[in-house]
């Protein structure tokens, strides 16, 4: 009996240990989101003044993914006015290249409210992972940037994506990398070798980017300067490109926070027009109290939802309701960033041929959007998801 009651406990301990320990390479936490960094000349309260307002306007963006919100007329009154009165503690802190930074920490709470009161997004602390592969041009030079020989353009990439809250990084370039792309293949956009060279970052997403400098007067289409194009892939599918023009600092900030804002409007919980309270939520092939336990867990830590209530666990089935603070599409959305979530489809369209998460979400936008609801007459209540089955693939 008592070798018994051991070997629970000790099955115990195990569990609480890889419960704590356990981490997905899809999406990574983001810690600081609520720190805000700026760099300063002095101490002085007229440069704390000012460094404060650019610390909070720091932290609303990464909060919610977007620099739209600091457009906002509500926003731009709280942050000149009342900056003060979001600060918990601040202090200055000093780097290895003696640069002082004043380190702002804020108060999520009231930070959270005010994204909310002016009907911003929140985009949670877990965040699709990205490898930037670019190529630098320096005439007829054409190499991989990474952190070691490129130091200068490594820091202004790592500080915007710190600044942005973006779960960023440059590829190696070592022995492994050098032997499997080459700056050619990442220039003429190789998709496929760069994503084979990708899994081993274990990032959802890959960037092929290109920066060259240009001369007006050759190419009178450009300003002169440096010109940086990018594509954004997930696997080998193609997603969005971009562009721009201007100083090499500049293109490169450009580069991140075009980043920042595609990855928000896809993951980020929109706060505007909230009706749905709450969905039931279904989840089958769990194989112990482990998996039930990790699918708990996570559920409660995903940024759509404000509560989690277990109703009946039936055989390797177990049945949720989900109160939300955002809808259920934004739940299928957080989701698809967990590697061990599947969504099933109903029964009502089993016929319907196998979508990727991204058609579904492009389908269901389609669907539970105000526009579509307004425009066919159709209550918005009647067509926002109820139901979502899922199954565990205890990866």
């Amino acid at each position: 009996m008592v070798n018994a009651k051991v070997t629970l406990i000790y099955r115990f301990i195990i569990a609480v240990l890889f419960l704590a320990s356990i981490s997905f390479s899809y999406a990574v936490e983001v810690k600081g989101l609520y720190t805000g960094k700026i760099l300063v000349t002095d101490k002085s309260q007229k440069t704390r003044v000012k460094a404060h307002k650019w610390a909070i306007e720091q932290v609303l963006t990464k909060v919610t993914g977007s620099r739209e919100i600091l457009n906002n007329k509500t926003v731009q009154y709280e942050i000149r006015v009342k900056t003060a009165n979001y600060i918990k503690s601040f202090t200055f802190d000093t780097d290895s290249q003696n640069r002082v930074f004043l380190v702002d920490q804020f108060d999520q709470t009231k930070i959270d409210a005010l994204v909310r009161k002016v009907g911003a997004s929140i985009w949670g602390q877990r965040r699709p992972k990205a490898v930037l592969w670019l190529v630098l041009e320096e005439g007829l030079n054409r190499t991989i940037v990474n952190e070691q020989e490129f130091q200068q353009i490594a820091e202004v990439i790592n500080q915007s994506s710190e600044n942005r809250g973006l779960p960023l990084t440059l590829p190696l370039m070592d022995e492994q990398d050098s032997e499997t792309v080459y700056s050619s293949d990442v220039w003429a956009k190789f998709d496929g070798v760069v994503s084979k060279a990708s899994q081993r970052y274990e990032a959802e997403y890959f960037v092929m980017a290109r920066l060259r400098a240009v001369d007006n007067f050759k190419e009178p289409e450009y300003q002169s300067g440096w010109l940086l194009d990018f594509s954004i892939f997930k696997d080998r599918r193609f997603l969005t490109k971009g562009t721009s023009n201007g100083d090499q600092f500049y293109v490169l900030k450009e580069l991140v926070n075009s980043l920042g804002d595609y990855f928000a409007s896809q993951y980020s919980v929109s706060n505007q027009q909230i009706k749905q309270q709450n969905i039931e939520f279904t989840i089958s092939n769990l194989k112990s109290m482990l998996d039930l336990k990790l699918v708990e867990k996570h559920l409660t830590n995903l940024p759509p939802i404000k509560k989690v209530y277990l109703h009946e666990v039936n055989a390797d089935q177990a049945r949720f309701t989900l109160w939300l603070s955002g809808q259920g599409l934004d739940v299928i959305r957080a989701l698809s960033l967990l590697p061990n979530f599947e969504r099933l489809e109903t029964q009502s369209v089993s016929k319907a041929p196998k979508l990727s998460v991204e058609q579904q979400l492009d389908l269901l936008t389609k669907e539970y959007t105000n526009s579509d609801a307004e425009a066919d007459g159709t209550n918005l209540d009647t067509k926002q998801i109820s139901v979502l089955n899922y199954q565990w693939l205890n990866r």
